[in-house]
């Protein structure tokens, strides 16, 4: 089949096209439509996405920090609950080493319990706040 006969098939069938010598009527009625209407949304340009919002802070919260123990806010109950540091509390800041004294409110904190003492923090993984 050829493209004209192809052509000729669909717009017989589909739209009719109204010739006035050699200008065909059904381009110029499009390019109105387009003006009329705007371009489908595939021809129109395509919006910025948008920043999603940023995450709610869930963490855990460090708000007091004392000679031998710390406290914090739990996210999920809201409430406070105090762990007593030891030598043998292994304490982190943003993944590096650091002391008690290393340790602010504020800060978001991952406590991890001793196995035996559910009051004596066994590791303490603490992160300063994203500004």
């Amino acid at each position: 089949m050829s493209s004209d006969f192809i052509r000729h098939l669909f717009l017989s069938n589909c739209c009719p096209v109204v010739e006035t010598g050699a200008v065909k009527i059904l381009p110029i009625l499009v390019a109105t439509l387009f003006l009329i209407i705007g371009a489908p949304p595939s021809v129109q340009a395509k919006s910025k996405k948008k920043t999603p919002a940023p995450a709610a802070d869930t963490s855990d919260k460090i708000t007091a920090v004392h000679l031998t123990s710390i406290t914090i806010n739990l996210y999920a109950t809201h409430a406070g609950k105090e762990y007593k540091v030891t030598p043998a509390t292994k304490i982190t800041v943003n993944g590096q080493p650091a002391q008690l004294n290393g340790l602010a409110t504020g800060m978001s904190v991952i406590v991890t319990a001793a196995p035996d003492n559910p009051t004596v923090a066994a590791t303490i993984d603490a992160k300063t706040p994203k500004r």
